[in-house]
């Protein structure tokens, strides 16, 4: 099946099982930087499908009046529909005769490193294993690919904004060489609007716009964020706000 074609049958599939938007990312141009920011191994798929899946509107906006339930249990419902679709085109394009590698939709990596990654626990006091914790940071960039497939430009609050749907949609990707024709990538369209950094309620947020290879903390302070999260998480048992996703 030639580049063209397979481009029709995945959207068709990727429709079918529930996603709102599929399209496809020229990664070429970024190869250095997805080397740099991600390792070899990503750096080696000239395309990536972007497959987007909206958030119901109406459980975003009622974070205006405090965190809910609706919205962290939907969040996981979204990420899994996302899996199963990116799957599904994963095992499609491999069928096909090409490489694939699906990017889970939310990922966690361990950011204080055990010395080993197994133990013998029979045989070592638990005390003495290392503390290990986790974090939620994807192996790639969800927003980068459908930044460059054209599905949203990044906006001044790190999220994808698109036209149609603003930050409400919830993203994950398909790494592959197969020949896929690439779609345009869309102008950022923020220029001097701040609402995601005046909602903000813990000031997290800078305002800059975004720019390629400019360090994340320049736009946002993961430190204020994750603080104003575990308070929340404090009283309400689930750490959601989700106000920069509202404006």
């Amino acid at each position: 099946m030639d580049g063209k074609n397979l481009r029709g049958t995945i959207r068709g599939q990727a429709f079918r099982m529930g996603a709102n938007l599929c399209q496809v990312a020229d990664l070429t141009n970024v190869e250095d930087y997805i080397a740099a920011e991600y390792g070899e191994f990503c750096a080696q798929f000239p395309r990536a499908v972007s497959i987007a899946i909206y958030f119901p509107r109406e459980i975003i906006q009622q974070q205006l009046e405090g965190p809910t339930r609706p919205y962290d249990y939907f969040y996981n419902v979204i990420n899994r529909q996302l899996d199963a679709v990116g799957l599904t085109i994963s095992d499609m394009l491999q069928n096909a005769g090409y490489r694939a590698y699906p990017i889970p939709a939310s990922d966690f990596r361990q950011t204080d490193r055990a010395e080993r990654m197994q133990y013998r626990v029979m045989a070592e006091s638990v005390e003495k294993l290392p503390h290990t914790t986790v974090e939620l940071c994807g192996m790639f960039s969800h927003r980068l690919a459908a930044n460059l497939a054209g599905i949203g430009w990044i906006g001044k609050s790190c999220s994808i904004i698109n036209p149609d749907v603003g930050p409400r949609l919830r993203l994950t990707t398909v790494l592959t060489d197969a020949p896929l024709e690439p779609d345009k990538p869309i102008a950022n369209r923020c220029g001097s609007c701040a609402r995601c950094r005046d909602a903000c309620p813990s000031g997290a947020l800078s305002g800059t716009a975004f720019a390629y290879g400019q360090p994340i903390e320049e736009r946002l302070n993961r430190d204020r964020c994750r603080s104003h999260l575990s308070k929340i998480q404090s009283v309400f048992g689930q750490g959601t706000c989700a106000l920069c996703l509202v404006r």
